[in-house]
């Protein structure tokens, strides 16, 4: 691994459009990823209607779009319309047709009961402020039977660059300033998983833990990046440039252990739970 400059220096700029950023550096180091498993364990195949639920950027509804054809369909269902207007623009740029695009409530979804097969959710259960709600919605949506797929983050211990982030996002704004990563991490206990499933209403519920590697060519553009979109891109603004360029070098040196060259490579804890409608 090449050392780490003492004067290196990053560059920051506030985020202006968060959809744009997620799907730049997000999407293709942590979540393109995890798609293929995802929609093994939703058992997703040609004639089946789908829906991907807190669809963000649209990663998942894009690799639905081809997999359902011939005679499926494909839904994807997200509150954040700028990540929609990022899903639209995306699938199409990707040749995915057919994806039908709702905005709403995850709680209050626009569909009739028992309308899809399989029902998708990547990364997103663990920041529903009703998660009951929203798994009890899911299953109403969900024919007799249908297949619920989900995937939530693991053990922060266990993707090292949560703990490394945490320890120095402490040093410089105090504790509060990691809610963020706790919440991703909120349901890595797995019974605590298994029950909240379990009391919406599913059964046959199965729950397995995956590693994946995060990768990004340029770990110093992506700090900027990655953090730019956060709660806590209004406090990195406001330090003096070389006090935030000292930050995002403690970060680069915590994670020393997982670049080469610059290059980051980063073992990043999942989990997948599927479960039956009845």
């Amino acid at each position: 691994m090449g050392a780490l400059r003492q004067n290196q220096t990053f560059r920051w700029q506030m985020n202006t459009d968060g959809p744009e950023t997620y799907e730049k550096y997000i999407v293709p180091v942590w979540m393109a990823d995890l798609v293929p498993d995802l929609l093994a364990a939703g058992d997703v195949d040609p004639g089946k209607r789908v829906l991907d639920a807190a669809c963000g950027t649209g990663i998942v509804a894009r690799n639905v779009a081809n997999r359902v054809k011939p005679g499926g369909r494909i839904a994807a269902l997200d509150a954040n319309e700028g990540m929609l207007r990022v899903a639209r623009r995306c699938a199409t740029e990707a040749g995915a047709e057919g994806i039908e695009w709702f905005s709403g409530d995850i709680t209050r979804m626009p569909f009739s009961d028992g309308e899809f097969d399989s029902v998708l959710c990547q990364q997103a259960l663990q920041f529903f402020p009703d998660k009951a709600g929203a798994l009890r919605e899911m299953k109403r949506a969900l024919v007799p039977g249908g297949r619920l797929a989900l995937s939530v983050w693991g053990r922060a211990e266990m993707s090292p660059h949560v703990p490394v982030i945490c320890e120095v996002f402490t040093k410089y704004f105090g504790e509060e300033s990691t809610t963020i990563f706790r919440v991703a991490c909120s349901l890595c206990n797995k019974e605590l998983l298994h029950a909240l499933v379990q009391d919406a209403g599913f059964s046959l519920i199965r729950i397995r833990e995956g590693i994946t590697i995060a990768r990004h060519p340029c770990l110093a553009e992506l700090l900027p990046a990655y953090f730019a979109g956060f709660p806590v891109a209004a406090r990195i603004d406001a330090l003096p440039e070389e006090r935030r360029n000292q930050l995002f070098r403690d970060i680069m040196a915590g994670l020393e252990d997982y670049t080469e060259n610059g290059t980051l490579a980063v073992p990043t804890e999942h989990i997948v739970l599927t479960a039956e409608n009845g």
